[in-house]
């Protein structure tokens, strides 16, 4: 009788045992996962120094002239090229200090020119330098393809959008049990609360911990995606749609890592 209470209480140890290294199995996971995807998103966030740049340059002796210069970032390094030049100039070195004062050094047919500015919301303006010749220039910054379509948008669309996932998902409030899984490492469970605030909904997760859910958005008919953060970093989207009147779930991909998520209503 006393072999068999040892081995049962052994077999419930080796439980609990698998049950917390699946626990931290998942959470290594997550935490990986989101130190790829921040840095994914740092390598995507780009320096506001950084683009093409109209110049005009003038001074008494030259006059007024004008090209194009591009400025790229390559890690903690600057690049830059001059184009459309009235005379060729070989860029062979680029600074941006922390208060992005840029200073660019060329070669104008063994002449250095070193042309330093402040830039300010688009534009680099300062001196430059060839020899004896003197004078001013300023620069400023082409938008990019991105930016352009960004401020033709209608302003007003983000707050439609709230509104719409507040009346689409009219039903959906309620406090729920979901099931984040990482394929090849395990399951992560927690409390998801959703509720309206105003004319949006908003999620809550009771209790806190280092997974956190901390937005919803519900299209029509049936889509619903989470976004998540991991000990307050992120984001990590979780896509997914209603797949019963009390059930959600659906796929997520981040940083290398994948999975599938599942909340149910609680009765």
């Amino acid at each position: 009788m006393v072999k068999r209470v040892k081995i049962a209480e052994r077999k419930i140890a080796e439980i609990k045992i698998a049950e917390t290294l699946k626990t931290w199995s998942v959470t290594a996971c997550l935490a990986l996962m989101l130190l790829a995807t921040s840095a994914l998103t740092g390598q995507a966030q780009s320096h506001p120094v950084e683009g093409t740049y109209d110049v005009t340059a003038s001074s008494s002796e030259l006059g007024e002239v004008k090209f194009v210069v591009v400025l790229k970032r390559d890690g903690a390094a600057w690049k830059g090229e001059i184009k459309d030049a009235a005379m060729p100039l070989a860029v062979s070195n680029v600074t941006v200090d922390e208060k992005n004062k840029v200073t660019i050094t060329s070669d104008a047919g063994g002449t250095s020119v070193v042309i330093a500015g402040q830039f300010d919301a688009g534009k680099i303006s300062g001196d430059w330098s060839a020899g004896d010749i003197k004078g001013k220039w300023v620069a400023t910054q082409k938008a990019s393809a991105a930016s352009s379509v960004a401020a033709a948008a209608p302003a007003a669309a983000p707050a439609a959008a709230s509104t719409a996932s507040a009346s689409v998902g009219a039903g959906i409030e309620g406090a729920y049990s979901t099931t984040i899984v990482a394929d090849g490492q395990g399951e992560f469970t927690l409390g998801l609360v959703i509720r309206k605030n105003g004319d949006k909904l908003v999620t809550e997760v009771p209790g806190g911990g280092d997974l956190n859910i901390v937005e919803i958005e519900v299209k029509d008919p049936d889509v619903v995606n989470l976004t998540a953060t991991y000990q307050g970093q992120g984001p990590i989207p979780l896509t997914g749609k209603r797949t019963g009147p009390d059930e959600m779930g659906g796929k997520w991909e981040a940083g290398g890592f994948s999975g599938t998520w599942k909340a149910i209503r609680k009765k």
